[in-house]
């Protein structure tokens, strides 16, 4: 009989993992296998739901179900992702994430909210964004937050740069190894590069007026633009995006600067436009409002909002014009790894998420506001014209 009940067991596991993969699953069918297995009353699998939207890049490629989490070796696996509400009663999950940005296509959960649950206010855009929410009416909705700011009760950021072993303590020893790029023995990344500053944007028109500034900027020293903002385009790339990781393998071979200019001037706010070129070898300069050097190592970018666009560029030449210098600001590759990309974006936030939900089940909180936190006035930095600190 135990053998018959393994059977039916391990066939129901499969049909159920076959529904998931190709059709939306039957919530009389996985009720049934919930009864059986004890998967959605058994406390020791968190459950998660993605309420909207569950497709976008942001939160995908994590994957759905309980076996992503032993997948990416997750320090806390014991989760299940659902990408469906009709699979479990709306009351029965540990968490529910609301794609804050995406709620004008669907609207908010409505039903009694058990004490267990978590709601979970989910976004990568800045608040800049926002047009279309009303922050002011969301007070005392969601228990967490998951997003790019670092003081997010989840973390879900567009990179991270890690120290290594060798990484300096102290910044007598990271001046040590910046003067170390000046021996013949160090790597020269200047070589063979015969462009000078390199951007790669499709969104033309911003609030930061991060294209005024370029434009100022190209005054003064040649600026290449790739993508829908300019006329060049990656030559093995068929899709001439922004994040195509072919146009940042050929672009660094031939520039020393790339502009990692935001659309937004809002705290915290550093996407993809920085990490996937600090991965590379060539320099970003920023364009954001966040304190980068929460980010990443010091003296590996140059900030666009310390300069003037034409002391910009007369400091740009200098540093055309003497390799030692460009080469100081690679001086912390062999002491940090670089993490950019989607895949692990998702994979830190849902791992830490699952972990948070277990270890913290007895801790119940509310946002009474997200005004200081989401509305642009208390977020952001609007220009009127191009203007700087310098």
């Amino acid at each position: 009989m135990k053998t018959k009940k393994s059977l039916v067991i391990f066939g129901l596991t499969n049909l159920v993992f076959l529904l998931q993969l190709y059709t939306p699953v039957e919530y009389s069918v996985f009720h049934t296998f919930s009864k059986i297995t004890g998967l959605s009353n058994n406390r020791k699998n968190k459950t998660i739901l993605i309420w909207n939207s569950p497709q976008i890049l942001d939160t995908a490629p994590f994957g759905f179900g309980h076996e992503p989490f032993i997948a990416h070796g997750c320090e806390v696996s014991n989760c299940i992702v659902f990408d469906q509400p009709s699979i479990l009663p709306l009351e029965e999950y540990d968490a529910i994430l609301v794609h804050v940005h995406e709620l004008w296509k669907t609207r908010m959960p409505d039903f009694h909210r058990q004490k267990h649950q978590r709601f979970v206010f989910l976004t990568q855009e800045s608040p800049i964004s926002m047009h279309t929410i009303d922050v002011a009416k969301m007070g005392n909705l969601f228990n967490w937050t998951m997003s790019y700011k670092f003081n997010s009760d989840v973390r879900l950021l567009y990179g991270r740069i890690h120290p290594e072993l060798t990484a300096p303590e102290k910044l007598e020893e990271t001046h040590r190894m910046i003067e170390a790029m000046h021996l013949p023995s160090a790597r020269n990344y200047a070589a063979n590069k015969t462009r000078l500053v390199v951007w790669m944007a499709s969104h033309c028109a911003t609030n930061s007026l991060r294209e005024t500034y370029v434009k100022e900027l190209s005054k003064y020293i040649p600026v290449d633009i790739y993508g829908g903002c300019g006329n060049l385009s990656c030559l093995h790339s068929k899709t001439n995006y922004v994040s195509d990781p072919k146009c940042y393998d050929q672009l660094e071979t031939q520039y020393k600067f790339y502009l990692s200019f935001e659309n937004s001037i809002c705290n915290d706010y550093v996407t993809e436009k920085f990490f996937e070129i600090i991965n590379h070898n060539i320099v970003p300069i920023v364009y954001g409002g966040a304190n980068y050097s929460q980010f990443a190592p010091h003296h590996s970018y140059i900030n666009a909002l310390d300069f003037t666009p034409e002391k910009l560029a007369q400091y740009l030449l200098l540093l055309d014009a003497n390799d030692n210098f460009y080469n100081e600001y690679f001086w912390w590759k062999d002491h940090y790894r670089v993490e950019s990309g989607v895949e692990q974006m998702a994979r830190h936030a849902f791992c830490d998420l699952c972990k948070k939900l277990h270890h913290e089940e007895g801790v119940t909180k509310f946002y009474p506001e997200l005004e200081s936190e989401w509305h642009p006035k208390t977020q952001c930095r609007y220009f009127s014209s191009w203007e700087t600190s310098a």
